[in-house]
């Protein structure tokens, strides 16, 4: 169904009441109008023709191959964004691996710094050793804030210059609406993204690190003796999908990065700001079937469907 576009009021009444002399003022008015009608309101429909409604605060469709936008809301501006802040985390961590600073087999035990970080865990225990390719896992699968700030410490040093690293690094690759506070994403009122931001973040990790992208598509990990399960409910069951990253706070709503490929096209669907439930579960699940929705929509669009906008805006208001 398509979102409603607002439209002048056409009762014949109030027009009557409401016309201006075509002089002047009126006169600009009027062609005021016109032209709302003849260029804004076709190029809005064009961007959202056919497209279910997607129950979420932003979000934003990217080609991932091409960078071309294929569908927007309010994907400029920045919201809180919970542990989609990993996605930076991780690409600052794929950079070190790739620089040859860090090597996948390499075995460590947690910091303290790392012990000590509370929320969405890995399960990581003092002296338990745990390879690099496991602490990529407990950031993909479990979203671990202890993995995410070992991460910063084994990249650079500590969590502080590794929080201006991912700033400069958001710059550098042309994330301006962004602000980093942290490498796991735990509450801060700064630390915010806007959807185009993060699309851009998820495309510079499948470009630079293709090798990388197996590891979000696993649907559970186990370190520790625990199990811990893919919040993107979408891995392991849609055979199309490819990854990428979930997050929740109680401000950020449930939010996910949600990839697929399809015929050699390979779309970026971002979610921010589904409403949140008590039940974190049931919110992921929402959120899953929001991404679903609009890549499903998006591979339509691309792949099999002409673009046809007089015959795709025929879905009851």
């Amino acid at each position: 169904m398509l979102a409603s576009i607002p439209l002048p009021d056409t009762d014949p009444g109030l027009l009557t009441a409401k016309c201006f002399p075509l002089t002047g003022l009126g006169l600009f008015s009027l062609l005021s109008l016109v032209v709302i009608f003849l260029f804004c309101i076709p190029r809005a429909a064009a961007q959202t023709s056919g497209l279910p409604p997607i129950d979420a605060r932003a979000y934003i469709l990217m080609n991932a191959d091409t960078g071309a936008i294929v569908a927007v809301k309010n994907a400029y501006q920045p919201y809180a964004i919970a542990s989609i802040t990993k996605l930076m985390t991780l690409y600052l961590l794929f950079k070190d691996i790739d620089s040859g600073h860090l090597r996948m087999n390499q075995h460590f035990v947690p910091c303290h710094a790392a012990l000590r970080t509370g929320g969405s865990s890995m399960f990581m225990h003092p002296g338990l050793p745990f390879t690099v390719a496991q602490m990529i896992l407990g950031m993909t699968v479990p979203s671990g804030n202890d993995a995410a700030v070992e991460a910063a410490h084994l990249v650079a040093g500590s969590v502080s210059a590794f929080v201006a690293e991912m700033n400069r690094t958001a710059r550098k690759i042309g994330m301006l609406s962004t602000t980093y506070y942290d490498p796991d994403g735990l509450p801060h009122p700064n630390n915010m993204a806007s959807p185009y931001d993060i699309a851009v973040l998820t495309r510079a990790i499948m470009t630079r690190f293709p090798q990388f992208m197996p590891f979000f598509s696993h649907q559970n990990f186990t370190y520790a003796g625990i199990t811990s399960p893919n919040p993107n409910l979408l891995v392991g069951r849609v055979p199309f999908i490819t990854g990428m990253k979930s997050g929740y706070t109680d401000a950020a709503g449930h939010c996910l990065v949600a990839t697929g490929t399809q015929d050699g096209v390979k779309l970026i669907a971002v979610i921010l700001g589904v409403p949140s439930f008590h039940d974190e579960r049931r919110g992921f699940w929402k959120a899953s079937w929001q991404s679903l929705k609009l890549l499903d929509w998006g591979f339509a669009r691309t792949l099999w469907l002409p673009a046809a906008p007089h015959l795709e805006r025929t879905s009851a208001p």
